[in-house]
């Protein structure tokens, strides 16, 4: 998910839609190569937020003149909703009558055309992986260049099943013929322990986890419900759909939520893979996938030697729910990192290391870079601690009803200026509700 990134901008000058919206739709790698040589300023420092922006621009020029001296190749593997995904658009190109491809997931203009129905599986036109979301993984990329590492992204479609794309992970793996290192936030972490189960011990010499919801997470049981705020969010650039709409008709959809529903070990009383546990109001899922998911579950890998996780804690996280009248009640305290319990994370015989952060920004956070550099070296670091006691703290609550209130205000993103855009983009994975729906929008 977006990395929530300061917002600086003060210009009130516009740019034009196609300008500013270059790094939604540039390939990775144009995205680096322009921040190594001073290329697209402006849509980059919009796409980015400024401090990101000049940062990033340093080290992608550092990283164009690293030379490669450490043995395994490392893949890193965005969470769900990291990786861009796009298809053909139906409009052709001036003069050629031919289908461009376009990124659908993550721009701006395509959700507030309403386009982000066209993500619903089964689709009509091919949906590929394009990229990942460069604000939350460009900088552990760079960093892992910079210290000799052969760093390379390995986006995919997160709207997928987990046992299919594990499949395609290994089939990747073996086809290279190269032993890899994975990196993984979140989901993927998940998809490289299905790869695992298939892959030969030799062709995967480590799996570096970071924020892996092992057990499960609630913030899936919200998506599916429409009450996640950053789907709440995320719909408000929408001018068509309603966040209830794209829960039931996009995201109910994606067998990669399903896959990702808290273990029943973490669900005390409510059995979450039977659908007649789901509140009949509202969005609900589909009784298919929920019986899928539960055996999928059990394909994943289990824990061994070569198994590291970096967890995220003393974040407000949801750690429990209950069935109300009302539909689903949730508790949080700060054992999580904003979106995965500390409990759903641990597993027995994991190694693991625990930084004071947030999901999003795990991937971003220096002391996290520095210990995956030292685990891709040498196995173990001290740039992170292994030990975090679990605090009781003070218990807060939240239910389906107040989850939506937020996000109702519809933005129109063409109208935004530059300062605007960055901070709606900045607020998408943080708590805050979105800057620009206070602003006149018709």
């Amino acid at each position: 998910m977006p990395k929530p990134r300061p917002t600086i901008r003060t210009t009130s000058r516009p740019l034009s839609a196609r300008n500013a919206d270059w790094a939604f739709h540039a390939d990775d790698d144009e995205v680096l190569d322009a921040l190594a040589s001073g290329r697209q300023t402006e849509s980059l420092r919009e796409y980015f937020g400024a401090p990101a922006y000049a940062e990033l621009s340093i080290l992608a020029a550092a990283g164009k003149k690293a030379k490669i001296t450490r043995g395994s190749r490392v893949l890193i593997l965005p969470g769900i909703m990291g990786s861009k995904l796009g298809g053909p658009l139906h409009r052709s190109d001036s003069g050629t009558g031919s289908r461009l491809p376009e990124v659908l997931w993550i721009d701006p203009l395509q959700i507030a055309a309403g386009r982000l129905t066209a993500l619903a599986l089964p689709c009509g036109d091919p949906i590929r992986a394009m990229g990942v979301l460069l604000f939350s993984y460009a900088k552990l990329k760079l960093q892992l260049r910079i210290a000799g590492c052969d760093a390379v992204f390995y986006p995919y479609d997160w709207r997928l099943a987990l046992d299919e794309l594990g499949a395609r992970l290994a089939a990747d793996i073996a086809a290279d013929g190269r032993p890899a290192v994975l990196v993984a936030h979140s989901m993927g972490g998940l998809v490289a322990r299905m790869a695992a189960r298939i892959l030969p011990k030799r062709l995967l010499r480590k799996l570096i986890m970071l924020g892996t919801p092992n057990q499960g997470s609630f913030a899936p049981v919200q998506a599916l419900r429409g009450t996640y705020p950053f789907v709440r969010k995320m719909s408000t650039l929408d001018r068509s759909h309603s966040a209830e709409y794209l829960a039931q008709n996009v995201f109910c959809t994606f067998p990669g939520l399903y896959h990702m529903l808290p273990s029943p070990q973490q669900v005390k009383g409510l059995d979450l893979f039977d659908a007649g546990s789901w509140p009949a109001d509202g969005p609900t899922p589909s009784a298919r996938l929920l019986g899928e998911a539960c055996v999928t579950r059990l394909r994943l890998a289990p824990v061994d030697s070569r198994m590291i996780h970096i967890i995220g804690v003393n974040q407000d996280t949801v750690v429990s729910m209950r069935r109300t009248t009302a539909g689903f009640e949730y508790a949080m305290d700060r054992n999580g990192d904003g979106t995965v319990p500390l409990a759903s994370a641990k597993l027995p015989r994991l190694r693991c290391y625990f930084v004071d952060d947030l999901h999003a920004n795990l991937a971003n956070n220096p002391r996290v870079i520095q210990a995956v550099i030292d685990l891709v070296r040498r196995g173990r670091t001290r740039a992170l601690p292994q030990r975090w006691r679990a605090k009781p703290g003070i218990v807060k609550y939240t239910d389906d009803a107040l989850l939506r209130m937020e996000g109702n205000e519809k933005i129109d993103w063409r109208r935004l200026t530059p300062a605007q855009r960055e901070a709606v983009f900045a607020a998408l994975d943080s708590g805050r509700l979105l800057p620009a729906a206070r602003h006149p929008t018709a």
